[in-house]
């Protein structure tokens, strides 16, 4: 595992992290914000709209357990690092966007009381 880089989940390539990101949320957001997950996610841009909506249901959500304030800054900066990567500018580590989004996730899920299960 290099420096700040989460290890791979169980999908491999761009379309597996957006997919690991998409997984993970459907584990709890559903229940807790009342956000629909699609099936499947078909890149980057697709993960920055699902991101982005689950930070703005926490923010009209009352969050019934944990540390929401930290929870809906992990989403927002998430959602901020998955539009970086859904934008794709020149000089922009899309993966290394996408694994910070992945991190934020979870720790919002962490800030929240859920169990997260370690992936290596």
């Amino acid at each position: 595992m290099s420096a700040g880089i989460a290890p791979d989940g169980p999908h491999t390539g761009l379309g597996g992290l957006c997919e690991d990101i998409r997984g993970a949320l459907e584990g709890w957001v559903p229940g807790m914000l009342g956000v629909h997950v699609h099936r499947s996610v078909s890149g980057p841009a697709e993960v920055a709209r699902l991101v982005g909506a689950v930070a703005d249901a926490a923010e009209i959500t009352v969050l019934p357990s944990g540390d929401g304030a930290t929870a809906r800054a992990e989403l927002h900066a998430a959602a901020a690092g998955s539009s970086t990567a859904a934008a794709g500018r020149a000089g922009t580590d899309v993966r290394a966007e996408l694994v910070a989004v992945r991190a934020g996730c979870r720790r919002a899920a962490v800030a929240l009381g859920l169990r997260v299960p370690v992936v290596f």
